[in-house]
């Protein structure tokens, strides 16, 4: 075998590593956390600080807040509330 022969089969090896070993690679998941905030005179805070941790949520990129955000934290009243989610994609 020539040496180059031999350098050619092992540039070969190589770009098929690189190329197998970045597509197998898997991202670690991400995790964060939002707070919503929401006050309505007419009693719907609950629902508004719903909306507020979606959008929050949305800005960030997660594509489906429904499947991949859980509601962490709640507190407030009909008239005046918070809450946390935490989404993981």
């Amino acid at each position: 075998m020539t040496v180059k022969t031999l350098v050619s089969a092992l540039s070969a090896a190589v770009l098929a590593t690189v190329l197998i070993s970045t597509g197998s690679a898997t991202a670690a998941p991400y995790t964060a956390q939002f707070r919503g905030d929401g006050s309505s005179s007419f009693g719907f805070a609950w629902e508004y600080a719903r909306r507020d941790a979606r959008d929050k949520a949305v800005a960030d990129g997660f594509a489906d807040p429904a499947t991949q955000c859980e509601e962490i934290f709640s507190f407030g009243n009909p008239f005046d509330a918070m809450v946390i989610w935490e989404c993981t994609r």
